[in-house]
């Protein structure tokens, strides 16, 4: 074999032994990121082999935990589905409920210093391997789903997916959920859980359920011995909220009994259907959809035809038996528009108040005539967070008048719903002729006819455009 030959070779060795040049090389490590004035730290998971534009999932731990536990636990999932995963280190906090000082996160579900330690992890792993900021997760157990929730409010518009797993806010993490928009959210819990108690978790349900304003009749599923699946439909403009009540679990960061035999690939598996350019409606704020056929609102939080009140919500308060998780409808500085449906018999009259709980501070009241659709502006004024009781009477208990269709929407100023259209050309190219329901699932093609034909009657995202069918 000649010189030029041995040269040959070794360049075809070389090249074999780089395989894809775009691809990055395994990583499992502990990272420390200046955040402000602090140095904080994570533990990074990059699967081998994986390319540039590849999603990212954080993953909280809970109180008293670290970096080091992995959970809720991903890597072997990332390693198949490619994706970058982020596992934060909480800072030491005080916890009343342990007397003391441990690891965890500030889930107040404000804007706060978790947050952006949040984004500067993103910021720094989209410059080191340039992952799809479009596709980003958060994920967390027990006190890190706590933080999910929070950032659920926080940073609606940094991740395009939540799912928590044996955790929800409650005693000083009251949950707030008036963010930029509604999201798909997750939620894992043991039947046994007797920490992060699973006798509240049916109010953190209506409370998301109607922020995101997804069907509040469940479609659900049920395998004895292992779960409860109750799926909260999306509906126009909205997200699905999916609950999973988990037969013999306690207080864990992961289960076997989902239908995938894995909680976290469960997880994965419901993320990788959405992404921020998902359509939805970003002036939605609040639809209860009381009227739905198969709902009880008195059961979640309404007090219903009691004398005059036709309908009350935002009455709870707290106390040591719900850990600070009741009903309230939460509110924050802003321009507002409520509307309602309200019948009956011509020439009665609706009066609906909204004021500030517990102060009983008034919003605003009106009267108006039933038998039309009811649209009332109204303005929060210097308020970060507050909460808020509605309440709809009738002038004499024996008045047969209904309320339906409520909805609370941002005010931008126009007749439109904020549904977004997709604004990434990249993608609009790669989905040519893509035809999308509000949930974001590819339901056809538009160069297909018989595709497009057969569609359910509704309302799809075609092209980044609305389109309804017949």
């Amino acid at each position: 074999m000649n010189n030029i030959q041995k040269l040959m070779l070794s360049l075809v060795l070389l090249v074999a032994g780089l395989g894809d040049i775009n691809a990055f090389q395994a990583v499992n490590k502990i990272v420390e990121i200046t955040v402000g004035d602090k140095t904080r730290s994570y533990r990074l998971y990059v699967p081998r082999g994986l390319k540039t534009g590849a999603p990212l999932v954080i993953a909280m731990h809970g109180a008293s935990g670290s970096s080091n536990d992995q959970a809720p636990h991903f890597n072997n999932i990332a390693d198949t589905a490619k994706f970058v995963v982020a596992y934060p280190q909480g800072e030491l906090i005080y916890f009343p409920v342990f007397g003391g000082t441990v690891t965890g996160w500030d889930a107040s579900g404000e804007d706060n210093a978790e947050a952006d330690f949040l984004r500067a992890i993103i910021d720094e792993l989209s410059q080191n391997y340039e992952i799809d900021r479009r596709r980003v997760y958060c994920c967390g157990f027990s006190n890190g789903g706590m933080n999910t929730y929070a950032m659920a409010n926080a940073c609606s518009d940094v991740f395009a997916a939540f799912a928590s797993i044996s955790g929800f806010p409650l005693n000083e993490f009251h949950l707030r959920h008036t963010g930029k928009r509604p999201v798909p959210f997750l939620h894992i819990h043991g039947k046994n859980d007797d920490f992060v108690r699973y006798s509240l978790t049916p109010t953190i349900v209506d409370e998301m359920v109607a922020r995101m304003g997804a069907n509040p009749v469940p479609v659900k599923t049920s395998v004895s011995g292992k779960y409860d699946k109750s799926v909260y439909e999306a509906t126009e403009g909205s997200f699905p909220y999916i609950f999973y009540e988990i037969d013999g679990m306690g207080h864990n960061d992961f289960t076997t009994n989902t239908e995938d035999g894995n909680s976290s690939l469960t997880m994965w598996r419901f993320f990788r259907r959405y992404t921020l350019d998902t359509p939805c409606d970003t002036t939605l704020k609040w639809m209860p959809r009381i009227e739905a056929e198969g709902f009880a609102p008195q059961n979640h939080g309404w007090t219903v035809n009691q004398a005059r009140t036709l309908l009350a919500f935002g009455l709870g308060e707290k106390t040591d038996a719900n850990q600070n998780v009741y009903h309230s409808l939460q509110l924050t500085t802003g321009r507002y528009k409520l509307s309602f449906r309200a019948d009956g018999a011509a020439g009665k009259n609706v009066s609906v108040r909204l004021q500030r709980y517990p102060n009983s501070k008034l919003v605003f009241s009106k009267t108006v005539a039933v038998g039309e659709d009811i649209t009332i502006p109204f303005e929060i004024k210097n308020e970060d967070f507050a909460q808020y009781k509605i309440l709809f009477t009738r002038q004499s208990s024996t008045d047969d008048i209904s309320v339906s269709n409520i909805v609370l929407r941002t005010d931008n100023g126009e007749d439109e719903t904020g549904i977004e259209e997709i604004q990434n050309s990249k993608i609009k190219n790669q989905n040519e002729g893509g035809i999308y329901d509000l949930g974001g699932r590819q339901m056809g093609n538009s160069k297909v006819k018989s595709q497009k034909s057969k569609l359910p009657k509704g309302i799809y995202i075609e092209n980044g455009k609305k389109v309804a069918t017949k």
